[in-house]
């Protein structure tokens, strides 16, 4: 699983994005949840943001296509199949691309 140093500034600026968008939509957001924050299931994954709901959780990976490697597909099928065995909780990913920079 990633770990915070792992997450590039393209990513951490999405991501600060769309907490503010779910606090918006009145859910309480924790940006990098520590393992005693998660429910037993997901307590040794390093996810990027929990927001939560009186109905339902959400985790939230950001990604940018150049860190979408093999391996990392392979990380985030795992974190899907554990985030879907905890009841309520629902998996979201968000895939982010630079700018293009003009010449």
């Amino acid at each position: 699983m990633r770990h915070l140093a792992d997450l590039n500034p393209l990513e951490h600026q999405r991501l600060l994005r769309i907490a503010r968008e779910y606090r918006q939509q009145g859910y309480a957001v924790t940006l990098y949840p520590s393992s005693e924050e998660l429910p037993a299931a997901l307590a040794n994954c390093a996810l990027d943001l929990i927001a939560t709901s009186a109905a339902k959780t959400v985790v939230v990976e950001v990604r940018t296509r150049e860190n979408l490697t093999l391996n990392g597909a392979e990380d985030l099928r795992t974190l899907t199949k554990q985030v879907q065995q905890v009841p309520g909780w629902e998996f979201e990913l968000v895939v982010t691309n630079p700018r293009k920079q003009a010449s």
